[in-house]
């Protein structure tokens, strides 16, 4: 698909950071500089964007991002890249914002439209608009109902002896009208009011898949924010815990944001506590870091986020800051796993300021 001037046609989409809108940045004139400049074609105010970070080339008639040397990098599907090609439902992070990249294969004509670029231009405009919200959730539906979808397990190991002690059990989507990607796949279940009925899919597809693990390596299952708030939380996790099996207990993944009342905490703990489930704070380091939270519900694991992990052996100040973190967790009786994990020096030095268990491509991707 291509504009009238003959440049393939594409979008970016801009996930708000504390809800709102989604904002569309259509890619007509490329290259597209995004960075902390006035003058870039895309502009994020954050200390963390270096002033030209980052581009949306055109390379042979296909997309690509490309890093215009950054100082904090520029990742694609949380790899940090030189430059990538793209392909639809790309994730690419710039500091803590997120992007979707979309290259739409087909187009529905519109009849106010008068040639293919204004057709194609009409859609992408018009695509949040109620019809559009309707048909993902009826796509949606289709994917819960067939159980599209493939769940894949990725190892946390020992760092001490690399032993393997538990996965993590990760989704990607099958059907054929939507991304596989599991980002993209929730921002849209979220903004169709379906995100619990997925999660709850994927957490169940992943407990009864786990047979095929190593017998007694734990399972880690994500759970959703609006998941931990929901008064159905605790059927619902009665039927996981059903599924599940002493072979593989489960560990309950919530996010580290979502930890913000102390109340509402207490009743979830008692919630896992009652059907034998552990809990993990995951991706901790992404958000606003509740160390009050931490001390005071402290959980039974910590996943410290792969930001806070990248590049840790030549930042002597984060390896200050995430060794001290680790002493006041084991203090607590908190086992920590360092994510993100992907050289030997990496590795070296969380095992060096105390760490306990590792998980990355270094141990192994999702399988």
């Amino acid at each position: 698909m291509s504009t009238a001037t003959g440049t393939p046609l594409a979008y970016l989409e801009r996930f708000a950071e504390a809800g709102g809108p989604v904002e569309r940045i259509l890619l007509l004139a490329l290259p597209l500089v995004i960075g902390r400049s006035e003058t870039a074609g895309h502009t994020i105010y954050s200390s963390k964007v270096s002033r030209e970070h980052a581009s949306i080339v055109l390379v042979n008639n296909a997309f690509a991002v490309r890093d215009l040397g950054s100082t904090n990098g520029t990742y694609v599907n949380g790899q940090r890249i030189t430059e990538h090609r793209l392909q639809d439902g790309d994730i690419i992070h710039i500091a803590h914002v997120e992007f979707a990249f979309h290259r739409p294969e087909a187009i529905v004509r519109d009849p106010v439209a008068t040639t293919d670029v204004d057709v194609e231009l009409t859609q992408l405009l018009r695509a949040d608009r109620p019809e559009s919200v309707i048909r993902g959730t009826r796509l949606l539906q289709e994917l819960i109902a067939d159980r599209a979808c493939e769940i894949l397990y990725q190892p946390i190991v020992r760092l001490g002896d690399r032993s393997v002690v538990a996965y993590e059990a990760l989704c990607r989507g099958r059907h054929p009208e939507l991304s596989r990607d599991p980002v993209t796949l929730l921002r849209l279940a979220e903004q169709c009011g379906v995100v619990i009925e997925l999660c709850q899919m994927l957490a169940q597809m992943a407990v009864t898949g786990s047979h095929k693990l190593p017998r007694g390596a734990k399972l880690f299952v994500n759970l959703h924010a609006q998941e931990i708030v929901s008064p159905g939380l605790a059927d619902s996790l009665a039927v996981l815990r059903a599924l599940s099996s002493d072979d593989h207990p489960v560990v309950l993944e919530i996010p580290e944001t979502s930890v913000t009342d102390l109340a509402t905490m207490l009743e979830t703990r008692r919630i896992f506590g009652s059907l034998g489930f552990e809990f993990a704070y995951d991706d901790f380091g992404a958000g606003q870091g509740h160390l009050m939270e931490l001390t005071e519900l402290p959980p039974d694991y910590l996943k410290i986020d792969k930001s806070m992990i990248d590049g840790i052996e030549s930042a002597k100040s984060r390896q200050d800051m995430v060794g001290a973190l680790i002493q006041v967790m084991k203090g607590l009786g908190v086992r920590v796993i360092a994510e993100g994990i992907e050289t030997e020096p990496v590795a070296a030095i969380c095992l060096a300021l105390g760490c306990d268990f590792g998980q990355g491509y270094l141990f192994g991707r999702p399988a």
